[in-house]
């Protein structure tokens, strides 16, 4: 983990966090003074499950997963983060702590910014506030439908659900560097790695999909969007 030595204001980081937009220029400044700016490289931990959650976390480069660590049993990737997006929990309205982990999937940097003076932009902000809740609400929704799909579709749906999670809402495109392995593949869709392998190998003979190393394309997105509806 390496600090970062460019200095910039809130107010004029083309990165920051949509729902910042909101704030005024006190405001950006006020919380510009409380905030500071991490690198990390791939594989190092943001965030620990169960820590205090003393800051929030805007992530301004590369890519994170949100990991539920299950004692005994291999952990649950959540979902993966993109730049700009602030990476809260549910615990900051409960019991302070963060309820899963927060892990670099590339090298990335990140800005912490005090939960205090978040709070604070609350009770001055109410559109502040009332951003911050939907996105919230948002996310929780999207895991919802996620948990879902992992309950009720076959291996071969869940593998096509996150191939097309990755092609619209990380990559946007149907080339793309695979920064998530097989294992995390296998976290994401609820299954063992050698099962990750063996439908990756049936969508590459069907000319679905094709996973090379780290070189991802997929073949045929219409029939990829079957499976994942079918699935």
């Amino acid at each position: 983990m390496d600090y970062l030595s460019e200095s910039f204001t809130c107010s004029q980081c083309i990165k920051k966090c949509h729902l910042f937009k909101t704030l005024t220029q006190e405001q950006l400044d006020e919380i510009y003074e409380h905030r500071y700016d991490t690198s990390f490289r791939k594989g190092e931990v943001i965030a620990k499950q169960g820590s205090p959650m003393s800051n929030v976390v805007s992530l301004s480069e590369g890519l994170a997963k949100l990991v539920l660590e299950t004692p005994g049993k291999p952990d649950i990737l959540l979902t993966i983060v993109l730049p700009t997006t602030l990476i809260t929990s549910p615990g900051m309205f409960l019991d302070n702590r963060y309820h899963f982990s927060v892990v670099s999937l590339t090298d990335t940097k990140a800005c912490f910014i005090s939960m205090s003076v978040i709070r604070k932009m609350f009770e001055q902000n109410k559109e502040f506030a009332k951003s911050f809740h939907k996105s919230i609400g948002e996310r929780s929704v999207m895991l919802y439908d996620r948990f879902r799909n992992i309950i009720h579709k076959n291996m071969a749906g869940r593998i096509a659900d996150a191939i097309l999670f990755l092609h619209y809402e990380i990559y946007e495109n149907l080339e793309f560097k695979m920064d998530m392995n097989r294992s995390e593949l296998a976290e994401y869709s609820n299954m063992t790695k050698e099962s990750v392998s063996r439908i990756l190998k049936g969508l590459k003979d069907e000319a679905i999909f094709d996973l090379s190393q780290d070189k991802a394309k997929i073949l045929n997105l219409e029939r990829l969007e079957q499976i994942a509806r079918n699935g």
